[in-house]
């Protein structure tokens, strides 16, 4: 009997499991607001190639408000050669001695791009470079349709071995940006620590993860770069 009465009952929510909705475009409500303004993508070094150049151009133009771009691997360690699934900005490595060697060349490329364009980034601090994963190898994959998609977890993936070379590398990027474009502009974007570190692209622990948000913010706030450090503590709250 109950489970005659539920299949009535579907039947009868089922055939009345219909809206419909009637828009008339000749009545004016107000000005729509564009919160649409924001776009993303995994492959960083597209960005500044011919092709990537003029997409991010007609995005630009469509959108009476500044775009905000989002882009992974912005300081994943490799030659800068695009790749499915895959990118790098040779950001950070060491020396024979272990001493850290920062090149902004391509995450400059990156940005340079958005910004003349009258677009702004949401900057992604990630992945992890090789010299400071604790897991590095494998760490370039070479990733294909039809693959498992777990195999683009490698290397990157991992938690800093050192987390005081860590936070000083963001410290370092950050005054990077507010020497290159000015503090008035990068108190403008957004910065945002990893991507969905609650799935398959984050092979630390929670305690891990939050000490990554965490230990930057030290430099951070000693150094003077409130509104990233003000990014990083929600993000760590949240």
């Amino acid at each position: 009997m109950l489970i005659c009465c539920l299949g009535i009952f579907n039947m009868a929510y089922a055939q009345n499991d219909t809206a419909l909705i009637q828009v008339n475009l000749q009545q004016e409500q107000g000005a729509m607001q564009p919160l649409w303004a924001w776009f993303g993508y995994d492959e960083p070094n597209y960005t500044y190639m011919k092709d990537g150049k003029k997409l991010l151009s007609e995005i630009a133009a469509l959108s009476p408000v500044p775009v905000y771009v989002r882009t992974h691997s912005l300081m994943v360690t490799g030659d800068g050669k695009a790749a499915l699934k895959w990118g790098s900005t040779n950001m950070y490595t060491e020396d024979a001695a272990g001493n850290p060697v920062y090149n902004w060349t391509i995450v400059d490329s990156i940005f340079d791009t958005y910004t003349k364009r009258g677009m702004k980034p949401l900057a992604q601090i990630g992945f992890m470079p090789e010299a400071l994963s604790t897991n590095p190898q494998p760490y370039r994959h070479y990733w294909k349709p039809g693959d498992k998609y777990s195999d683009i977890v490698t290397g990157w993936a991992y938690p800093p071995k050192d987390y005081n070379k860590w936070a000083e590398l963001v410290y370092q990027w950050v005054k990077h940006c507010v020497d290159r474009y000015g503090k008035k502009e990068v108190e403008s974007w957004y910065w945002e620590v990893w991507n969905e570190a609650d799935g398959y692209y984050w092979k630390g622990t929670r305690e891990e993860f939050l000490n990554c948000t965490i230990t930057p913010q030290t430099p951070l706030k000693e150094r003077c770069q409130p509104l990233v450090l003000e990014a990083l503590t929600q993000q760590a709250v949240l």
